[in-house]
């Protein structure tokens, strides 16, 4: 008695492989740990520890610009973290072990924007702030204060 097999079943026939075991969990192993790589890199990519570093720095660098210039706390700041392409481009790089830190500030919104320009330590202490606004509305501390640069608006 011969049995005859359509073409579809014998395609079906050749398809269906068996797998032995070892096949299998070799298969769900490498799925699992390259699946495993994928989320990893999507999700604790390198750069986040970097970026965390970078914002904690813009926030003392915030905290300085505000104690050193005797500026209220609700002044506007825009700094690399907090940008705003519009008023223009802010920046954060490492300088030999050292930070550059620069943003824009400006005291309310009729206020003009004031660039400035912060390095700091490898402990996060200033070192130097250079920024453009109106000397006269400084303190003579400030003004002597030889780790700040003011420069004058034109």
């Amino acid at each position: 008695m011969e049995i005859e097999h359509t073409k579809s079943q014998n395609i079906r026939v050749t398809i269906m492989k068996k797998y032995t075991i070892k096949q299998i969990i070799f298969a769900l192993t490498t799925g699992f740990v390259l699946s495993w790589f994928v989320y990893q890199s999507t999700i604790k990519t390198p750069y986040q520890a970097q970026r965390k570093l970078e914002e904690q720095i813009v926030t003392k660098a915030n905290v300085l610009l505000i104690e050193q210039l005797g500026f209220p706390t609700d002044i506007e700041v825009i700094d690399p973290v907090n940008a705003d392409k519009d008023v223009g481009k802010t920046y954060i790089s490492p300088e030999n072990k050292k930070w550059q830190v620069s943003g824009y500030y400006r005291r309310s919104e009729f206020d003009d924007w004031h660039p400035w320009l912060m390095d700091l330590s490898q402990d996060l202490r200033i070192v130097g702030l250079s920024i453009q606004d109106n000397p006269y509305l400084f303190s003579e501390e400030i003004l002597e204060n030889s780790l700040i640069t003011i420069r004058s608006i034109d």
